[in-house]
């Protein structure tokens, strides 16, 4: 079964942040013709040249119009989202493609919710796909009660700090409150770099630092368990986990010993999504970020 495959947006998640000779799968473009069984139709985009720069980068075609596709991925700008999902379901595609975050305020997220009911519709929260944080939302137990932790972020809570939140709902489970303490200008006007105090439903405070990203890009977090420490650096490209372990030098005391660095597969993230729709469709295997699970009014308070 091959199937066809619409690209809405031709920005850099869609088609430019690598080429088709890249090793790291970075773009949809790149992921769907990897995939033995997508075909990438082409790209549509209000910006008629740049989708057809990206036509002719990833060989594949350009359209002025939505034309009929198996699976819609929209790639345009957050702002543009409800209006994209919203021609997107007029075509009825088998599935949907959404890059995060849903929306920009949580009315417009609401309204795509509704736009979708019916059609199977997969958020690009990347880490949700890559083998390795699939593997440590598993083995979370196995590191006794969550105790405390912070992270670090930028630009925009909702445009890259959703990426955080979903990260931490994959690990740590649902969140029961959430407060703000300060917020910087670094992305837009209505999408501010908030620092917040968050809780969840199982117990434990993280506390999630917005730092500049004008000075640099950064994504980082630092769990503390009763058994057990984890730290994800470079944005998800290692994962560090620590165990508890008795001290030689002073009877009684338990230090954290570094026991496992994992290097996880991000550069492929993109790959993972897609062989999770294929199998989805074809295997009926569960969607790994559905639009249901992954909304949280969280994101837009």
């Amino acid at each position: 079964m091959t199937l066809d495959v619409l690209i809405v947006g031709a920005g850099q998640i869609a088609a430019g942040y690598d080429t088709p000779d890249s090793s790291a799968i970075l773009t949809h473009a790149h992921a769907i013709n990897e995939h033995p069984n997508f075909r990438l139709l082409g790209f549509y985009d209000v910006d008629y040249r740049k989708a057809e720069a990206a036509a002719k980068k990833w060989n594949a075609r350009v359209f002025s119009e939505f034309p009929q596709s198996d699976i819609v991925v929209i790639c345009s700008p957050d702002t543009c989202h409800l209006e994209s999902i919203r021609q997107a379901a007029s075509m009825k595609p088998k599935l949907i493609v959404l890059e995060k975050p849903i929306a920009t305020n949580q009315s417009n997220a609401e309204e795509i919710l509704e736009v979708v009911k019916g059609i199977p519709t997969q958020v690009n929260f990347t880490r949700r796909f890559v083998p390795q944080f699939q593997s440590q939302a598993v083995a979370i137990n196995d590191y006794g009660t969550f105790i405390t932790g912070f992270g670090v972020y930028g630009k925009g809570f909702i445009h890259n700090g959703s990426h955080m939140i979903d990260l931490l709902r994959l690990l740590l489970g649902e969140i029961s409150s959430i407060e703000f303490t300060n917020a910087i200008d670094d992305y837009t006007i209505d999408d501010k770099t908030k620092t917040a105090i968050i809780c969840f439903n199982s117990g434990g405070e993280f506390f999630m630092r917005g730092v500049d990203s004008n000075c640099y890009t950064i994504f980082e977090l630092d769990l503390y368990f009763e058994k057990a420490r984890i730290r994800v650096l470079d944005s998800g490209d290692k994962i560090q986990i620590y165990y508890a372990e008795k001290t030689k030098k002073y009877e009684g005391y338990f230090n954290l010993k570094l026991r496992d660095e994992v290097h996880t597969e991000l550069d492929n993230a993109m790959y993972y999504l897609y062989k999770n729709l294929y199998d989805f469709i074809a295997n009926d295997v569960r969607l790994l970020s559905p639009i249901e699970s992954a909304y949280t009014d969280v994101v837009y308070r």
